[in-house]
């Protein structure tokens, strides 16, 4: 069953989501279809399929809140790189995605881009969602530089490091699991500058390994996000 997520209580779709239904999943009357709004799932039978599908609710289910809110701060990589990012951090839960420039980050986004960037990367998270039957779309935070990082509030504010010193994010996760809100950094290829390192761990943030093995950027977030729900069991 396909799932969509309505822009208004009247549980109206996208345009997108219409063409959707209509040619690229080519339904019929009678299917069945979930709409979210809200945090509530709708089941829903469509009564018309045409360039604006109508449906009628045939039941509803409330989601449970998360006890846990989950954020991912990464600097920006390779678009395809990215949208395995996107994708995967999405499927695995995480509420808040905040891209972020370093050093050593490679990719540049000018302020005049920026906007349409962020746009398609929603789009990315919002399909990520409907696929894997999420509640809702995790919100995607304007460009910061790195050191901003540490305006925002968090119980446990983590970043993945390449140094050897740096623990075992197992042991920090289990000694923190009281934590309600959780920040994960994932640095650029190559990690971050030791000076960048040292600024944020002055902040309160705790440098992690994930694996004695080096992870590539898009693969990082994926690791640390799956060790975060299974500790916290999401």
């Amino acid at each position: 069953m396909q799932q969509y997520f309505a822009k208004n209580k009247n549980l109206e779709l996208e345009d997108g989501d219409y063409h959707h239904i209509k040619n690229v999943m080519r339904m019929k009357k009678g299917d069945m279809i979930k709409v979210v709004f809200d945090k509530v799932c709708y089941t829903c039978k469509l009564t018309n399929v045409s360039l604006k599908s109508s449906f009628e609710i045939v039941s509803k289910e409330e989601f449970k809140n998360n006890l846990h809110e989950i954020s991912v701060a990464f600097a920006l990589i390779k678009e395809q790189k990215l949208n395995y990012l996107l994708q995967k951090t999405t499927e695995l839960g995480v509420d808040k995605l905040i891209p972020i420039t370093t050093k050593r980050t490679i990719v540049k986004i000018d302020n005049k881009k920026e906007i349409s960037k962020i746009k398609r990367w929603e789009k990315i998270c919002k399909e990520a969602s409907e696929q894997s039957f999420r509640c809702k779309v995790p919100i995607i935070n304007d460009i910061i530089p790195i050191n901003d990082l540490v305006k925002y509030e968090y119980d446990l504010k983590l970043f993945c490091s390449l140094n050897k010193n740096t623990k075992n994010i197992k042991k920090v996760l289990q000694k923190n699991n009281k934590c309600v809100k959780i920040l994960l950094v994932i640095g650029p290829e190559g990690g971050f500058e030791p000076s960048e390192e040292q600024y944020l761990l002055k902040s309160g943030f705790i440098s992690v390994s994930l694996s004695q093995n080096v992870l590539r950027s898009e693969t990082a977030p994926v690791v640390a996000l799956s060790m975060v729900n299974y500790e916290f069991m999401r």
